[in-house]
């Protein structure tokens, strides 16, 4: 299973807030980065709560549901939950239903079917899709098994 590592607080915002586009502008300029989110399309993505934190996207979230997320409030080096990609937005594509205060009009990746596991899988994280180690890919099914 691949996987995507997110600055907090995102996949906070996605696991309970229902934010369903992952905002990717980076990969805009970079045809290959665009190829291989093109490919995930149709399959689930195992979200990675990265160590990183995001002060403005913290605020932005504070702003948008009335809660306050500290760095203690929410999990970080570890698989959080798995969503399935369903698919892929570009420059100019028009947000979809109900995402405006969530898509930034860039690169995105259209998410549905959250499932947060109950009990997050530490990892290392990193840049771009990464493959889940055969033994935190295991951890990880075996939860979504008894969701």
């Amino acid at each position: 299973m691949k996987a995507l590592s997110i600055s907090t607080p995102w996949p906070t915002a996605i696991e309970r807030h229902g934010k369903r586009v992952e905002n990717r502008p980076r990969w805009a300029p970079h045809p290959h980065l665009v190829a291989q989110a093109r490919r995930i399309v149709g399959h689930d993505l195992a979200l990675h709560s990265s160590k990183t934190h995001d002060k403005e996207g913290m605020v932005y979230l504070q702003e948008l549901t009335g809660r306050i997320y500290t760095r203690r409030d929410v999990p970080r080096g570890a698989v959080t939950s798995v969503v399935r990609v369903t698919g892929l937005l570009l420059p100019g594509d028009p947000c979809p239903a109900g995402q405006e205060d969530w898509y930034f009009g860039s690169v995105a990746l259209v998410l549905d079917a959250v499932r947060v596991l109950p009990r997050p899988v530490p990892m290392v994280g990193g840049l771009g899709f990464l493959t889940l180690p055969d033994d935190v890919e295991r951890d990880v099914r075996a939860q979504l098994e008894r969701l």
